[in-house]
């Protein structure tokens, strides 16, 4: 009897468990990238009202099982547009690398993932130097900032150079006055580097960290721009939560020895309109100026999708089970991916 009761009790309390633990609602979020021109940098609040709907989700994603896409850098080449952003592949559950392409700035093609590594990777910026193209991905898994340069432009990717020895977030490279500097974040720090060549040399900036203990302003979010005598940053803001919106900070000092900036503005930030795609947040930009009166920008933006926590984990588990099987068929000549 007693023994009866007790494997009830221990049933119960298993029952108990696994109600409170799977049968609930969860928030996922859906992220998307919008490219659109604008007649100047990002610096002010108007700037929020000109954003479009997206040019690229998720779904357009062909090559893996793509729960999100962010993070988007782009690089104009020989009058074609290419858009490099990281993938959150469902199957290896981290961030991958791919590039999507344009020629006419309004409609983008998906095209394929170009970096993929055993850890995570996002914010690819991509930059050419010298003839050469770059790009300087987080690598914070990793545990060292990794500087990669093409083999074959865009598609092939290969490391050159390990530019510092420790996990930093965001990694943000810009030239200026003869000299390679690079903005990075650690948890609620703003760090700041320098070197005189870009694939060495790289040295922590006396008054580094910039800021400190600062969830709202420490995070890069996006390209530093550097037009006429202004250097633009944006950082990313983590207050109340991660992806909220983006802010404007201007340099007004920067040498060896010293370091001074004002906050310029909101420029980014979620609509609270219910369908909006961008509803709940922003948490980067990029620009490039394509004449005077003229740049080109992208942006990314997410809003929240309320889910049953099991129907989600079904997804996942389905989403592996499809992909699995579909490797099997390429495998034995039958149906291939493209990766």
């Amino acid at each position: 009897m007693w023994e009866d009761i007790f494997i009830l009790f221990g049933a119960a309390i298993l029952c108990g468990f696994l109600v409170k633990r799977y049968h609930r609602p969860i928030v996922t979020n859906e992220w998307s990238i919008a490219v659109f021109a604008t007649d100047g940098v990002a610096r002010d609040s108007r700037f929020i009202q000109r954003i479009p709907s997206p040019n690229l989700r998720a779904s357009d994603v062909t090559d893996a099982a793509a729960e999100l896409v962010a993070d988007p850098f782009l690089v104009m080449d020989q009058d074609r547009y290419y858009l490099f952003f990281e993938v959150y592949n469902k199957i290896t559950e981290k961030g991958e690398i791919a590039v999507a392409i344009s020629d006419d700035r309004l409609n983008w093609r998906y095209d394929k993932l170009v970096l993929v590594e055993k850890f995570h990777l996002s914010y690819p910026q991509v930059f050419k130097w010298q003839e050469e193209y770059y790009m300087l991905p987080e690598t914070i898994e990793s545990g060292k900032v990794q500087l990669y340069k093409a083999k074959i432009f865009p598609y092939e990717w290969e490391p050159v150079s390990q530019l510092l020895d420790r996990p930093l977030a965001d990694p943000s490279l810009f030239h200026y006055q003869d000299k390679w500097w690079m903005y990075a974040g650690t948890p609620g720090n703003l760090h700041l580097f320098s070197s005189p060549m870009l694939e060495s040399g790289w040295v922590e900036h006396p008054q580094s960290p910039l800021i400190t203990n600062d969830d709202r302003v420490t995070r890069p979010g996006g390209r530093i721009v550097v037009y006429g005598d202004d250097i633009y940053r944006y950082a990313q803001s983590g207050i109340p939560y991660y992806g909220k919106s983006v802010s404007a900070f201007r340099v007004t000092l920067l040498n060896d020895t010293e370091y001074e900036e004002v906050e310029e503005a909101l420029v980014l930030e979620g609509t609270g309109g219910t369908s909006d795609w961008q509803r709940d947040g922003m948490h980067h930009i990029d620009q490039i100026r394509l004449s005077d009166q003229e740049w080109l920008v992208t942006v990314d933006g997410h809003r929240g999708i309320v889910r049953h926590y099991l129907r989600w984990k079904w997804d996942r588990w389905t989403t592996r089970l499809q992909w699995r099987n579909a490797h099997k068929r390429g495998s034995s000549g039958g149906e291939t991916l493209n990766r």
